[in-house]
């Protein structure tokens, strides 16, 4: 798991507007925020070459080629942790290993799912900025034969020497604090157990059929 200070990532539905209203300006920005921007390039590429080979590949071919892609992307651990809040410090080392198993499982089987089949998609960069706490925040936008779908707005932080996504942000919407919301509701109500067993519920679910985008 990356090092970081306890909760300094931490966002709700309003978070992008706070990022944007914090920029750092600087006239070497664009240099210091290629790296990360190139991290959400590689991913997103993955995705639309998944994407155009969906239906050959079925959900099980779309799952094993993004997984690895997800890994070298995503610090799992990391937004794990941050979307159990509190419950994480009074989970056991074996608690936290399964939760984060499942929750990448969860992860890679949600991409698999939505991002299935092409149709003339693509992704295009709107900007990328430096924000408070030394991270970049790299917005996109998902389009159809140039018609806009989705804003996509990725935040990574720099961890052991690379960049990784600690959050989405897709239509105004914290990916993180959507989900802290529903585990952490969960956790008080059914207890630990029951939230693993729900997350691996919605990955079998997934992978039966997910919904058309």
């Amino acid at each position: 798991m990356g090092q970081h200070e306890t909760g300094r990532r931490w966002m709700g539905s309003w978070a992008v507007a706070l990022l944007w209203m914090a920029m750092a300006v600087a006239p070497a920005w664009a240099a210091r925020t290629e790296p990360a921007v190139a991290v959400v390039r590689q991913f997103q590429n993955t995705l639309l070459s998944v994407m155009k080979a969906g239906k050959s590949l079925g959900f099980q071919g779309r799952y094993r080629r993004l997984m690895p892609a997800v890994r070298a992307s995503h610090d799992l651990p990391y937004i794990a942790q941050l979307t159990l809040g509190p419950y994480w410090n009074k989970l056991s080392l074996a608690q936290h290993r399964a939760f984060v198993t499942e929750f990448a499982r969860l992860t890679v089987a949600t991409y698999a799912a939505q991002f299935r089949r092409y149709s003339g998609q693509a992704f295009r960069r709107t900007a990328s900025r430096a924000v408070a706490q030394g991270d970049v925040l790299v917005a996109t936008e998902l389009t159809t034969h140039g018609h806009k779908d989705a804003t996509i707005d990725y935040l990574l932080a720099p961890t052991a020497g690379r960049w990784e996504i600690v959050n989405i942000v897709a239509n105004g919407v914290s990916d993180l604090a959507l989900k802290r919301a529903q585990y952490t509701a969960i956790i008080q109500k059914k207890g630990f157990s029951a939230l693993l067993s729900i997350l691996r519920a919605k990955v079998t679910e997934l992978s039966r059929g997910a919904p058309k985008r």
